[in-house]
């Protein structure tokens, strides 16, 4: 049996990244993301700038049983978000 094959991801020019595997992130505000996998939806907030002027995303604060993939979902989506980010 082959690999499996990995998510393509495609960013809007909304700024929503939509995933081949159905789960979708969108900005709604300045500090704060929307992930959905199609099933349910969860809210993530974004820190301020640290010093090394990169804002962290508050992923363990939404992680759960309803969304085991978030954060790695999340860090694939990290080079199409516009600016610095670091997933916690």
């Amino acid at each position: 049996m082959p690999p499996p094959t990995p998510s393509q991801l495609i960013a809007a020019a909304n700024g929503q990244i939509c995933s081949s595997e159905g789960w979708v992130l969108r900005p709604v505000g300045p500090d704060l993301l929307e992930y959905d996998d199609g099933c349910a939806a969860c809210l993530i907030n974004i820190g301020n700038p640290t010093r090394q002027a990169v804002r962290p995303i508050y992923a363990s604060e939404s992680t759960s049983a309803l969304f085991p993939h978030l954060g790695e979902h999340l860090r694939a989506a990290l080079p199409y978000l516009k600016g610095n980010y670091v997933v916690v």
